[in-house]
């Protein structure tokens, strides 16, 4: 019973059979081929726009690459104070950048509100330019503690950045989680609502290795395939990583993956609040449940194989995490060992 992270799952057997289909033939490099073409008219479709994608392989590239594109060396990020491209890229972020700094937010349930956003704004701007320049946000959804921002979240903290002069980045590793939770379109939680520019998260759902950074503001599509480049992250087989794309997103497989992750992870919460001394500590929207466990009782979970990650907040605080392919029968299995704790 895996339940460490979504990272750890399978991919779609419809990608490894397309992936199989595409490597028969020789194509042109650098996303000039048939197949990237095909993806990208299909993520013009979903987010109904106009816009420019660049695929890449991992999330911590996607971020930082779109970041780079909207925030100067000298500049400023605004973040939640548990933001993943604050605590878990290694730097990557203000490496891309060259050298722009994260500017933390407070959060309530690692979600960024527009007053406590307002409070951090207004620390800026007395200093000229011995300061930052505060220049972009970034929100996480859904966040790191697997809470979400609503359509009406979203639009008045992007409102809020436009008074600013910031632009909007979202980092959406598990973008397709929260649509199915909102019940949302993809338009609706971007650019309807003021989001510049996405990363997109599908390989915590379903696929291989395969971000794609989306960019919806046309005015900042200039320079970033530059970027993609001098960072190492154009790939001359780019129809490997855009074919992914094609698969995940056909016969809705995207968002049937998300709400069967969700709904599973809506029946481990169930099963792990009837634990005796467990607490849920924050809301379940997606795939992901943050549970205090005594010690004890923690062993005894990992005696019975049941794998999760201890977490950052408390001495007792648990992450478990749910996946498109978890099994009916492993949460059967796990109500069976919760019996007798």
């Amino acid at each position: 019973m895996n339940f460490q992270s979504d990272n750890q799952s399978s991919v779609f057997p419809e990608i490894i059979n397309y992936l199989n289909i595409v490597n028969k033939n020789s194509s042109p490099a650098y996303g000039a081929d048939k197949v990237t073409k095909l993806a990208t008219n299909m993520l013009i479709e979903l987010f109904e726009t106009k816009l420019k994608v660049i695929y890449v392989s991992s999330g911590t590239a996607a971020n930082s690459i779109a970041l780079s594109s909207i925030c100067p060396p000298y500049g400023g990020i605004f973040c939640s104070d548990n933001a993943h491209i604050g605590g878990d890229e290694c730097g990557a972020p203000e490496f891309f950048t060259g050298g722009a700094k994260l500017l933390p937010v407070p959060t309530i349930n690692a979600l960024i509100t527009e007053r406590n956003l307002t409070k951090v704004i207004n620390n800026y701007g007395l200093h000229g330019i011995h300061e930052v320049l505060p220049s972009a946000i970034s929100l996480t959804q859904a966040s790191e503690l697997g809470t979400l921002y609503t359509p009406e979240d979203i639009h008045k903290i992007t409102h809020l950045a436009k008074k600013h002069n910031l632009k909007s980045h979202m980092d959406g590793a598990r973008f397709s989680n929260a649509c199915a939770s909102l019940n949302c379109t993809p338009a609706e939680l971007t650019w309807k609502n003021g989001i510049d520019i996405l990363s997109l998260g599908t390989t915590k759902n379903g696929t291989i290795s395969c971000e794609a950074i989306i960019i919806f503001n046309q005015g900042i599509i200039d320079d970033i395939e530059r970027r993609q480049k001098r960072t190492g992250h154009l790939w001359s087989k780019n129809k490997f990583i855009a074919g992914q794309i094609i698969k995940w997103l056909e016969d809705d497989n995207w968002i049937n993956a998300a709400k069967k992750a969700n709904a599973q992870a809506g029946t481990l919460r169930f099963l792990l609040n009837n634990i005796k001394n467990v607490t849920i500590k924050y809301p379940v929207d997606v795939n992901m449940v943050f549970a205090s466990i005594p010690k004890k009782i923690q062993n005894l979970l990992k005696d019975k194989n049941v794998k999760f990650n201890p977490w950052y907040g408390s001495e007792n605080l648990t992450r478990f995490v749910t996946s498109w392919d978890t099994k009916n029968s492993e949460l059967k299995e796990f109500e069976s060992i919760i019996k007798n704790i």
